[in-house]
């Protein structure tokens, strides 16, 4: 047991060091984050457990105190990382004023692509069809002033990105609403848009800025801009919204959770496109909103890049353990929103997708604080 809890301190240590800064500690990662919290709280009652049972000789009870002092150890230096939000236990929302501006983010899964066996590559196991008039239904339902959604793309069965022809459609289900649309992120706003522009990851890519780009590519923006920023004036104010997709850690040509897909190409193409939404936003002196899928969980060093001025909702969604994926299997949150100082969060809510996608929908009610 004493070697167990050691040996769990030194993977934790490693993780918070390591995480984030080379491409190859990215299989640890991949672990549920509640992992860095249940492993060391079973050690500890391992331990308590052991010495109720029986007696301990000399020897054990000389080792059993180490045993212990890792657990907690490697508790206190994961509890960073285990996505366990106590915030929420403590956080009082703020009546939401008139005028206050209802968010929607979420990553569609390939749009309306299931809807259509004629143009889908192959699905996972189980995916239930699509209905897309059901996908817009479950649009509308949600009754965001703003829209930030993510995967406006089809996928061929050589895993090549298809552009989607669907803003005709999304005008037609969202009247009087303004689109903005960069690779494929799109975003919807009842607000005038002022400016609206994708964030080309190429000036902060390491080596080779192309090299992000597969050889032959009709649609190179699909690789190199990965966050949509759309400013919109809203009650005398003007907010900007970022509509973020980051790369996963994993090669895209392949499907499935497996390591051996993890590589040093799409490690670089995350840290380049935080970095470039962070300059951005560190540029930008109007309040800002980031929501999206970032394919980052709480226990992934890499959301060390993020501004600072950024801060999580996630206080204000009421849950010790939040999730948005996967639907069948819920265990990670990948997709995150984040406000800087200069918005107020009044409400936060995952919305089941009931099968229209594997994430979650992320619901936020915010308002201008100044």
């Amino acid at each position: 047991m004493t070697a167990a809890a050691v040996a769990w301190l030194v993977v934790v240590a490693l993780h918070r060091a390591l995480s984030g800064r080379v491409w190859w500690w990215q299989v640890p990662e991949l672990v549920p984050p509640l992992t860095f919290a249940l492993v060391p709280a079973l050690l500890l009652v391992a331990v308590v457990a052991a010495r109720l049972i029986r007696r301990p000789q000399r020897p054990q009870r000389a080792r059993r105190p180490v045993a212990a002092v890792a657990a907690l150890a490697s508790l206190a230096l994961g509890a960073g990382v285990s996505g366990i939000n106590l915030a929420s236990l403590w956080h009082r929302a703020v009546p939401a004023p008139s005028g206050a501006i209802t968010v929607f983010s979420w990553n569609t899964w390939y749009w309306d692509q299931r809807a259509d066996a004629g143009r889908e590559m192959p699905p996972p196991t189980g995916t239930p069809p699509q209905d897309a008039a059901g996908f817009y239904r479950y649009l509308r339902a949600q009754h965001a002033d703003v829209l930030l959604l993510q995967e406006y793309v089809y996928f061929g069965p050589d895993s090549r990105p298809i552009r989607v022809d669907g803003l005709d459609r999304l005008r037609r289900e969202f009247p009087g609403y303004h689109v903005a649309e960069a690779g494929e992120l799109v975003t919807l706003s009842r607000f005038p848009i002022v400016l609206s522009r994708g964030i080309d990851l190429r000036p902060w890519a390491e080596g080779d800025r192309d090299a992000v780009v597969p050889a032959g590519s009709h649609w190179p923006g699909f690789y190199t801009v990965k966050t949509l920023r759309t400013d919109v004036r809203a009650g005398g104010e003007t907010v900007s919204f970022y509509n973020a997709h980051i790369n996963s850690p994993l090669d895209p040509s392949t499907r499935g959770l497996d390591p051996r897909r993890l590589d040093r190409t799409q490690h670089r193409a995350r840290v380049a496109n935080l970095r470039a939404l962070a300059a951005d936003i560190d540029a930008n002196p109007h309040p800002a909103f980031l929501a999206g899928d970032f394919n980052a969980s709480p226990a992934m060093g890499i959301l060390r890049l993020l501004p600072d001025r950024m801060t999580d909702a996630a206080p204000a969604l009421g849950s010790l353990y939040p999730v948005t994926w996967d639907e069948r299997l819920p265990w990670w949150r990948i997709d995150w929103a984040f406000t800087t100082p200069g918005l107020t969060v009044h409400e936060y809510r995952l919305v089941r997708s009931n099968g229209q996608s594997d994430h979650s929908g992320q619901r936020l009610v915010i308002s201008p604080s100044r």
